[in-house]
């Protein structure tokens, strides 16, 4: 594919979540340093990037590391190939925290949205999940591809109107989120009816945990959110595609480098510069 074949790509999905963004992210950069581009060309590139998903984590820090790595005169290919180990790595460091957790055998628990990072979760801890209850997440359509993962690793999985959640939040043991991104201004963002979400589950004392990769910390705020158009009866609106969550809703983070209960704005400060220094200075 293109580098605009990509970007194309990029902006028309509906479906996945800040880790696609993040690989598909690192072809684009692979592709123009292999077509030769000027570091004014690629830093134009990135831009590009960034507007996609205006916040997104995972983009955000992938370009803040490249431009980085050409103001330094780093070699980006070895830059690129470090993200992509971290990528990979942080994929296996998160299954050995996941099978940390101890989640409790014949639980319930709800979901919204779709998550690579919450797909892992359920590998580990299926077999204790009775019944996985899973918000239809509108707008988009990704809850079917939820459903279609999901009920690999879990024998029950129901979909439920975003406007049920109260009712069945009384019954259910864990509400399980991923995350596009985790902002040291004290929220992490996802996918929008998760605020809601995590609301009601406070409002029921529902333990609240989110899954997320390192590489999705962020130093900041998200600044502009993106937005989409919903309608309803030929009736259009504007809404934001995510929510910025409050970080005092989440009970549990935990992340391929630790379980963080209760976690605090310095914690993710923490996470990301984890990230730079192991991609940019690898040997300090």
């Amino acid at each position: 594919m293109s580098i605009d074949d990509i970007l194309r790509e990029l902006r028309e999905d509906r479906v996945h979540g800040a880790s696609w963004y993040f690989l598909k992210g690192i072809e684009v950069i692979r592709i123009a340093i292999e077509r030769g581009l000027e570091p004014s060309d690629i830093k134009a590139l990135l831009n590009e990037l960034r507007g996609v998903r205006p916040g997104m984590a995972s983009i955000m820090n992938l370009a803040d590391i490249i431009e980085r790595s050409l103001n330094i005169g780093l070699d980006l290919n070895n830059v690129i190939n470090r993200l992509r180990d971290w990528y990979d790595s942080a994929s296996k460091r998160l299954l050995t925290q996941l099978d940390r957790f101890p989640i409790m055998c014949g639980s319930k628990a709800i979901t919204i949205s779709y998550s690579s990072a919450v797909k892992a979760a359920l590998s580990r801890w299926g077999k204790c999940i009775d019944v996985l209850y899973v918000m239809e997440s509108r707008p988009g359509n990704e809850v079917i591809q939820a459903i279609s993962d999901y009920s690999n690793y879990v024998g029950n999985v129901v979909p439920i109107p975003d406007s049920a959640i109260a009712h069945f939040m009384r019954n259910v043991n864990y509400v399980i989120s991923g995350a596009d991104g985790l902002y040291s201004d004290g929220y992490f963002l996802n996918k929008v009816g998760t605020e809601p979400l995590f609301i009601v589950a406070h409002r029921f004392d529902v333990n609240t945990i989110v899954i997320a990769e390192s590489y999705k910390a962020v130093s900041g705020c998200v600044g502009e959110v993106y937005m989409v158009d919903f309608h309803i009866d030929n009736q259009g609106v504007q809404v934001p595609l995510f929510d910025e969550v409050p970080l005092e809703l989440i009970d549990y983070l935990i992340t391929d480098l630790n379980i963080i209960k209760k976690p605090k704005p310095e914690n993710i400060e923490n996470l990301r510069e984890l990230l730079i220094n192991n991609v940019l200075n690898p040997s300090g």
